[in-house]
């Protein structure tokens, strides 16, 4: 197993030593409001999405977190933002500081 902070991402985001974000407390509500209208087994409008893309659970988020990171986050390197893009039931598109803290939430999944 890595160590917090450790493990390298497109952003190069890293897992917070305290107060890292969860599953339940950031990306579960997060990935319902940006991405589970195109990225979910159950979607009935893909939008275009990759059918192998599905983001319904955290083993799903882990398989996917570099795709993710390199479309969504951002961290010291880069602030990706071709994700999510608007349509569909997505309205407003993440803030920087929600992109930031998915960054940090993919970092985290990477070290486990």
């Amino acid at each position: 197993m890595l160590a917090a902070g450790c493990t390298s991402t497109p952003t190069d985001a890293t897992c917070p030593t305290t107060d890292a974000p969860t599953y339940q407390t950031f990306a579960q509500p997060f990935f319902a409001q940006y991405c589970a209208s195109c990225h979910s087994r159950s979607s009935t409008n893909r939008h275009g999405a990759p059918s192998d893309h599905n983001y319904d659970t955290e083993d799903d988020l882990r398989a996917h977190a570099g795709a993710i990171d390199e479309v969504a986050a951002k961290g010291p390197a880069a602030n990706n933002t071709v994700m999510p893009e608007l349509g569909g039931t997505v309205n407003a598109r993440p803030s920087d500081a929600d992109r930031e803290k998915l960054g940090q939430y993919l970092a985290c999944l990477q070290a486990q």
